[in-house]
């Protein structure tokens, strides 16, 4: 097999039967180069012998071809097309597309600017966050807590109360 490689990286890919490939076969033997690389003497005389031969696999046949292929950014994708990973050279955007979900493992995802989320925000592990200057946190619209809340370490949820004043229409000292 042969996966596109280069600069330490390697693309690759699984193979299935009934994949179409090119197969290319090597005028002499290739055993010493298999096993040791660089350059090397033939083990034996043999030629064109399956046994060295390499499989490209990709070239298509016009009955299985792909087919809403993108002619301007370059796509890692499903062959249908539902799933792809693309980078962009015009807008200078990479965009991922995947219906299944997107799993991302890593110990630490650094954004270095403004990230904009368009769904729902879900998060397991807690947040914490903080800011030079100004306002660390802005939301607009409601918002809702289940749990306590608190403010400069003190309760500001249903649990908390006010010290020094009878129940009424006054003011109440700070929170306690």
């Amino acid at each position: 097999m042969v996966f596109p490689r280069g600069g330490g990286c390697t693309l690759t890919f699984p193979v299935k039967a009934g994949d179409e490939c090119l197969v290319i076969f090597a005028d002499r033997c290739i055993d010493f180069w298999w096993q040791s690389g660089g350059i090397q003497e033939p083990v034996d005389d043999r030629m064109h012998d399956l046994s060295d031969a390499f499989c490209i696999v990709g070239p298509q046949s016009q009955a299985r071809k792909i087919s809403g292929i993108n002619t301007s950014a370059t796509q890692l994708r499903s062959d249908d097309g539902s799933t792809y990973f693309e980078l962009n050279p015009d807008t200078r955007k990479i965009k991922i597309v995947a219906p299944g979900g997107l799993d991302v493992v890593a110990p630490l995802a650094d954004f270095s600017e403004k990230v904009t989320i368009h769904g729902l925000l879900t998060w397991m592990g807690g947040m914490v966050g903080s800011v030079v200057s100004g306002v660390a946190s802005k939301i607009t619209g409601a918002v809702e807590f289940l749990g306590s809340v608190k403010a400069n370490g003190k309760p500001i949820d249903d649990t908390h109360t006010h010290g020094g004043v009878q129940r009424g229409g006054s003011n109440t000292d700070g929170v306690n």
